[in-house]
């Protein structure tokens, strides 16, 4: 920790003894993606105590690249910070504040340094938000302070770079190397001045009081993925792998992913399109421990994956100590989100099931929010897909091939695409995206509505599960890695009614 600092850093015992008083959660949310976030603001907005538990997997963009630059420097994996941040940020923090950490840096910094570079973030969201200019001030010192600390802990030390860098990626690991949680001379994660440093980001992010933010597991997590096709790839729902991939894992460029998707691609036909998409679909997935080599050549989107070990990663035991604390009437809500590499990692984590049984015999029910739309590699999943993925992340854990979904989820709630509007319809389909959005947010592209016939549900019914199904799906605008842009998600009030 830099000795000069002014930041104030509260100690591990400050942060437990906070998040204590907050307990015990109503809700426990995992995930960490804009569903995620959504239903956390959803349910804080309503006085609920909510935790969000943000999802330890992504291995492409910037979240991915100074996690690599900082396993090269301290030789081993900090905690992916994109989720985390989407989650604090989108879910519980200030929204004003919001604006300026969901940004990414000028690829034209010159010899701008950190703190330089993070105050000019500021005055451009008070620019466009003037309204919210006493906020962003009090929170500009903050950043400047942090700016600094970063300047000195991790660019001036050739650990990071700051031209194009997404600012939250930044501020979440240089906050970590700061308060301690990341050092030298330790092999792995220090966990109580992790805890610090979550607790000194939620409370200059003005995060709510009612909520707490942590990791599903201190563990690095790599999925591997067979998909339809008879494809399998080191990496999960990897859009680098997908897109860029030169063969070595078994993926040619654009082998899996339409040309619509692609940059400088040329047309091709609906039916060789069709033909992609069914070939993309994931069949099966695991997580596991891999060689990410060579180790010492710097990120460049092109890492050799190599396959070691089946992994079990460790729950995190701040997230078992909330589970334990919850109450009969609480209730563990699965978000909408990619039935892979998203919300359903939750279910991959050793010593939950156990968690969760126990949990449930208090009275604690377990609601999973299915997405509204198929994406690339989930193209033609039905609801029972869905819970086809929980029951397989649940087996690999726990070795048992006896476990069904209805032993694990209380509530399903599913939308009713047939009552939506026109524009959702299309929307749905992926239709009417511009390309360039198609190109970067890949893995965000819809290619159809999840769907649930009245037999199906009558079905599920029979197995035990309640169904809500109802329309529920409007088109709002959001800001997705620095992108303005439509997307379908779920109406507020449907939503709190069919998780309450």
């Amino acid at each position: 920790m830099c000795e000069t600092s002014k930041l104030s850093v509260p100690s591990p015992d400050e942060a437990r003894k906070e998040y204590a008083a907050r307990a015990p959660y109503d809700f426990v949310v995992p995930g960490g993606g804009h569903g995620a976030a959504a239903v956390c603001r959803l349910l804080l907005d309503r006085g609920k105590r909510v935790a969000g538990v943000a999802n330890p997997i992504d291995e492409g963009g910037h979240s991915a690249r100074i996690r690599w630059d900082l396993y090269r420097h301290f030789g081993y994996w900090p905690v992916i910070p994109g989720d985390t941040m989407n989650l604090l940020g989108g879910g519980f923090a200030d929204p004003a504040i919001y604006s300026v950490t969901n940004s990414r840096l000028p690829k034209d910094l010159g010899d701008k340094t950190a703190d330089v570079a993070f105050a000019d973030a500021v005055d451009a969201a008070i620019e466009k938000r003037p309204g919210d200019k006493a906020t962003l001030e009090r929170f500009r010192a903050f950043l400047v302070e942090m700016g600094k600390a970063i300047q000195a802990e991790l660019v001036s030390r050739g650990v990071a770079v700051l031209p194009g860098a997404s600012l939250q990626n930044l501020l979440h690991c240089g906050t970590m190397v700061h308060v301690g949680a990341y050092r030298n001379g330790r092999r792995t994660i220090d966990q109580d001045r992790y805890l610090s440093g979550s607790y000194l980001l939620e409370r200059e992010m003005k995060a709510s009081p009612l909520g707490v933010i942590l990791a599903m597991t201190f563990d690095k997590v790599t999925l591997v993925t067979k998909h339809s096709g008879g494809r399998s790839a080191v990496g999960g729902v990897n859009r680098v792998l997908l897109a860029k991939g030169d063969g070595q894992n078994g993926l040619e460029y654009g082998d899996m992913v339409p040309n619509a998707m692609l940059p400088d691609a040329p047309p091709e036909s609906a039916e060789e399109e069709t033909r992609k998409l069914a070939n993309a679909k994931v069949v099966d997935w695991y997580p596991a421990e891999v060689e990410h080599g060579p180790s010492n050549e710097a990120f460049n989107n092109d890492w050799v994956f190599k396959e070691i070990r089946p992994l079990y990663p460790r729950i995190n035991p701040f997230l078992s100590e909330i589970i334990q604390g919850m109450k009969s009437g609480g209730s563990i809500v699965i978000p909408p989100g990619n039935a892979h590499e998203s919300t359903y990692t939750f279910f991959i984590l050793s010593g939950l099931w156990d968690e969760l049984q126990a949990a449930k015999a208090r009275g604690v029910r377990v609601t999973l929010v299915c997405n509204p739309v198929n994406l690339l590699l989930t193209a033609g999943y039905t609801v029972d897909d869905y819970l086809r993925s929980i029951e397989q992340a649940v087996r690999h854990t726990t070795g048992r091939d006896d476990i069904a979904a209805e032993q694990v989820v209380d509530r399903l709630v599913v939308n009713d695409p047939s009552g939506t509007s026109e524009k959702v319809q299309k929307m749905m389909r992926g239709e009417g995206i511009p390309r360039e959005v198609k190109q970067v947010l890949l893995h965000r592209t819809p290619t159809g509505p999840v769907t649930v016939s009245a037999e199906d549900i009558a079905h599920l019914e029979a197995r035990g599960l309640e169904v809500v199904q109802k329309p529920m799906l409007s088109v709002e605008t959001v800001s997705i890695r620095g992108i303005e842009t439509e997307a379908i998600s779920y109406e507020k009030e449907k939503l709190f009614e069919a998780i309450s």
